[in-house]
């Protein structure tokens, strides 16, 4: 039996209620959620059945067991975000 892909996802805006479904009709199990809001982050999590929640990505980077990291943030913060992750030795979407 293949590993699933744990992922955690990095803003937790309506982008959010699409990529979601997209990792997990593909394998993936979705651990966490990151968003600097985290009210956000504790509703996309309850409304996704997601069970961790961080209020930075640093922190979910440092603290979570990820594979992968899918930031869905507004396109100015894509790049910082990305390294972030990289940097974690995660993969990135």
């Amino acid at each position: 039996m293949r590993k699933r892909i744990r992922i955690g996802i990095i803003g937790a805006g309506g982008m959010s209620a699409y990529h979601i479904p997209g990792f997990r009709k593909g394998g993936a199990e979705v651990v966490a959620i990151a968003d600097p809001n985290r009210a956000a982050a504790e509703r996309c999590a309850k409304a996704h059945g997601v069970g961790e929640v961080y209020d930075s990505a640093e922190r979910m980077l440092k603290e979570a067991k990820l594979d992968a990291v899918s930031v869905i943030t507004p396109n100015r913060f894509h790049a910082p975000l990305a390294i972030a992750a990289l940097k974690a030795g995660k993969h990135v979407f």
